[in-house]
């Protein structure tokens, strides 16, 4: 009976400790500092093989009246006043903590050391360290853990001041285009300005101020080159192609001429080339290498993914609706173009008979020209024999009536010829 509470507390605990410090933050379960030695002697024991004795039962049973006692907040007002300095700390902002030192602790990066300037928060000085421009992640971090405190902060302290800034609370930059947006002020020993490599060893949380404690590990050494870079338009500017002979130069006022030394013009060597495409190497080298310092990560490698795979896509499905609609207007346009034939059709072959006709008459009225003015030329017109009229035709003959038979006979036979 006693033993079933004890698994169940064992559990809980456990369950307590798997999670991560963001986790505590949300959930808030993170005990406080008071607790913090009877926890541990209560988890000692629990961890322990567990018996039937009554002893270890009701030990464990004492430590959990003492845990909630102590959880009292008169129990901690009597201690404050009593002159035990405990910190009134709640276990979300214990967990703020932890997880904010779990971030960024040890975190190694190269920075400028820009200046150093007045906090009237604080009431002293800062100093202000800036972000190379290849640190992107860590300047990711910094906005957040700046975020989260800052609307942790806004309804607990006011005047808590972060010291995690961008542009805005320093104006411009000192080494433009080689920083980034974010700016840290923090306390530093004696240094110079300068670019160094710095690791964050923790973060401190004042009574007004949360401020990263930065270790300067060693200043960022440059090669200066002593050459500078050659190029063919510079050397065929500068130096002029001759021969080996020497040849001073001609000055135009003769006052000069004694005081600058002749100057002696080399002529362009297979070593001037070689330096200029070792320095051409070396830039083509030093921006590939920045290249994929900078953009070649796992969320851009993860984007260009999903980017391809949804314009492979859209472009599919593009090119499906685009068929879909070439085949329906070709339909479409098909059925209206035989409708429209269909109807055009008589009327297309009456025009062309109507043009047939007119053509053809019009031909052969060329050609009737042409038979009477070329076949019909030389010969003579015919003789106009209606001009009389015949009456010894049969037709005009006079019928003649005779007695008897041939008499009607002869009348049978002009009926008949009419």
């Amino acid at each position: 009976m006693p033993l079933e509470p004890l698994f169940k507390t064992r559990k809980k605990e456990k369950n307590k400790r798997d999670l991560s410090p963001l986790e505590q933050l949300r959930k808030g379960i993170t005990g406080n500092l008071v607790r913090k030695p009877l926890l541990d002697e209560m988890n000692k024991c629990r961890c322990r093989k567990i018996t039937n004795t009554p002893e270890k039962v009701d030990k464990v049973q004492s430590l959990e009246k003492k845990t909630a006692a102590m959880s009292d907040p008169s129990v901690l007002n009597n201690n404050s006043t009593a002159g035990t300095s405990v910190p009134m700390i709640s276990p979300q902002e214990m967990a703020l903590h932890s997880l904010c030192k779990h971030l960024l602790k040890s975190r190694l990066f190269r920075g400028f050391y820009e200046q150093r300037r007045y906090v009237e928060q604080v009431q002293t000085y800062r100093d202000i360290v800036s972000l190379q421009r290849t640190e992107k992640d860590l300047e990711k971090l910094l906005r957040d853990v700046s975020q989260k405190l800052q609307m942790f902060y806004l309804s607990q302290n006011q005047r808590m001041w972060i010291g995690v800034t961008n542009s805005g609370a320093i104006g411009v930059s000192q080494y433009p285009g080689q920083t980034l947006d974010i700016y840290i002020w923090v306390e530093l020993d004696e240094l110079a300005f300068g670019q160094y490599w710095f690791t964050i060893k923790t973060v401190k949380f004042r009574e007004n101020e949360v401020m990263l404690k930065l270790k300067t590990v060693r200043p960022v050494e440059f090669e200066i080159a002593e050459k500078h870079p050659l190029s063919t338009r510079n050397l065929s500017q500068s130096v002029p192609l001759i021969d080996n002979s020497t040849v001073t130069t001609e000055s135009q006022d003769p006052s000069m001429e004694s005081s600058d030394p002749p100057q002696v013009s080399k002529p362009v060597e297979w070593k001037d080339f070689q330096l200029l495409f070792r320095q051409w190497g070396f830039s083509i080298r030093g921006s590939i290498y920045e290249f994929l310092a900078q953009d070649i990560t796992k969320k851009n490698i993860k984007n260009l993914l999903r980017f391809l795979i949804l314009l492979s896509v859209s472009l599919l499905s593009a090119i499906l609706m685009t068929l879909k609609f070439i085949g329906i207007f070709t339909i479409r346009f098909m059925f209206e173009l035989s409708r429209l034939t269909h109807v055009l059709t008589p009327t297309v072959l009456k025009i062309i008979d109507v043009f047939n006709k007119i053509i053809g008459g019009f031909y052969i009225l060329l050609a009737m020209i042409w038979k009477d003015a070329v076949v019909n030329r030389g010969r003579p017109q015919p003789r106009n024999e209606l001009r009389y009229l015949r009456y010894n035709r049969p037709m005009y003959k006079s019928v003649t009536y005779n007695i008897g038979g041939e008499g009607r006979r002869n009348a049978d036979d002009h009926d008949n010829w009419h």
